[in-house]
């Protein structure tokens, strides 16, 4: 069931309620340690500083464990998007990720899915602007967990399930797709809800068209009876969406002034 349970006004969209970020769960101090390092989270994995487990719970939904390996307090922060892909699927070949476009993951049977932590802060901390994550504290030694929504970026592969290992990493690394990247963004902060989000994703990852995904069935019994995946308005959101969001792909590949014509 997608989680529908807090939304927000936000202009562009010309009024849409939207969903704010999912609960967070964390085991550690009650408040933010003034002395916290600053560190990066795929960075921090990198260097051993913290050990990250990615479980999703199905296609729309992920827990994020993150436990601090060293001896003093961590504010980390947290990328505002991500890739979620099975394990196995990192060993296959490049650009083959079933029907993402400009894909460069692997391949698996399971499907490889997206999302973002930009409106995510954790104890004492805030969520992400201008287009960065939040900041999330862990004590030395202890786990905090992180409840994230997520889509699929890739149609027709098995949901993913807890049983299955997964692993988190840069969204970079499983699409150069900005669309698709900027998509999972704004999932992240909260500024669309999951089903906006995975209709306009599929468009984009396996160019389904609107009216693919306005008469996609979630649910078809021999009875005649059947459920859409998608309301209408869940599709005519997702072509706002999918305009706003290459909008701001093409923003962010323009050089700002101050990096031109310098002398």
């Amino acid at each position: 069931m997608r989680n529908h349970t807090k939304v927000q006004n936000f202009g562009w969209l010309l009024g849409l309620l939207v969903l704010l970020v999912a609960p967070i769960d964390v085991w550690g101090a009650d408040r933010a340690p003034a002395e916290a390092r600053q560190v990066e989270f795929f960075e921090a994995i990198e260097a051993g500083e913290i050990e990250v487990e990615f479980i999703p719970r199905n296609a729309e939904q992920a827990n994020v464990f993150i436990e601090n390996q060293g001896e003093e307090p961590l504010a980390i922060q947290l990328p505002d998007a991500f890739a979620g892909v099975p394990v196995l699927a990192q060993f296959g070949g490049v650009g083959d990720v079933g029907g993402l476009q400009g894909g460069v993951g692997g391949t698996s049977g399971m499907q490889g899915i997206g999302g973002g932590m930009g409106g995510v802060g954790g104890v004492g901390g805030m969520g992400g602007v201008g287009g960065m994550g939040g900041m999330f504290n862990v004590e030395p030694g202890r786990i905090g967990r992180i409840q994230v929504t997520t889509v699929c970026l890739e149609h027709g592969k098995e949901d993913p399930n807890p049983r299955v290992p997964y692993e988190i990493r840069p969204i970079e690394t499983f699409t150069d797709n900005q669309g698709v990247i900027e998509i999972c963004r704004m999932l992240g902060h909260g500024e669309v809800p999951q089903g906006v989000a995975q209709a306009a994703a599929w468009h984009l990852t396996d160019r389904l068209s609107w009216k693919e995904l306005a008469t996609m069935n979630r649910v078809q019994l021999r009875s005649g009876h059947f459920e859409r995946f998608f309301s209408r308005q869940e599709v005519r959101l997702a072509m706002r969406v999918v305009g706003e969001a290459n909008r701001r792909a093409e923003q962010s590949q323009v050089p700002s002034s101050d990096s031109q014509g310098q002398y």
